[in-house]
């Protein structure tokens, strides 16, 4: 068991310093705010999130770790963090994409066909698993495990989500034909489909052609729970 942690006095200095306040703290990192809270109580963070706190907090992981003050630093010197992170502009080049750090949690597919319900309430485990993306996916969006073959297209065919992969959906976004959707259909389990239409229907259609339902057609009483907008595995 990890007894070490990361001081939250040390945290504390570096919120401070950046103008903000616990809460913001635990948004940045996509958990709720009781973990930041137990943290607070406990003394520290787990050096686990580490890197997580870096990011957010603009400064070196070796830093956090070692507990020490700021590092005094040349003044045409910046932390990696900076130079990664912050915008500029010249005569031949335009301002990069936001990087800040975006973290989703990794739910299961029943807590995927719940989500319109659940969402605003939803407080991730301390240790549940989160990812970051390079895409906004918005308050609410959630990372799912691809599961089964349904949505694995025949060697050679693109895209294609063999089992494991990772999904990285934006709940609450208009779902047209084309998009790869999160569906519940039939209780509150989720299912993962490709929205397409056929002779003008809706259907939800399974990449895998061997699938034994490949086309089901959009009922009254499905919910699309979000749009998938990045996919990948986990290296």
């Amino acid at each position: 068991m990890e007894t070490a942690k990361i001081s939250w006095e040390l945290i504390a200095e570096k919120l401070d310093r950046l103008g903000k306040k616990p809460a913001w703290l635990a948004d940045q990192l996509g958990v709720g705010s009781n973990v930041t809270t137990n943290w607070k109580n406990r003394g520290g963070a787990p050096h686990s999130r580490a890197k997580a706190l870096a990011m957010v907090l603009r400064c070196s992981t070796d830093e956090l770790l070692s507990g020490s003050k700021d590092l005094p630093v040349k003044s045409d010197t910046k932390s990696s963090s900076d130079a990664y992170n912050e915008f500029h502009t010249g005569d031949n080049f335009a301002a990069g994409p936001d990087l800040r750090p975006r973290w989703y949690p990794e739910i299961s597919w029943v807590q995927a066909g719940m989500w319109t319900e659940i969402a605003d309430n939803f407080v991730a485990a301390e240790d549940t698993k989160k990812y970051q993306c390079h895409i906004d996916l918005g308050p609410y969006g959630f990372v799912l495990r691809v599961e089964g073959l349904s949505m694995t297209a025949p060697p050679g065919v693109s895209p294609s989500f063999p089992p494991g992969m990772l999904l990285f959906v934006r709940p609450y976004e208009d779902a047209v034909p084309g998009n790869f959707v999160v569906a519940k259909r039939n209780g509150n389990t989720a299912t993962f489909k490709k929205l397409t239409t056929i002779d003008g229907e809706l259907y939800l259609e399974a990449l895998n052609p061997n699938w034994p339902e490949q086309y089901m057609r959009v009922q009254h009483d499905d919910v699309i729970c979000g749009v998938v907008k990045h996919a990948g595995f986990d290296l």
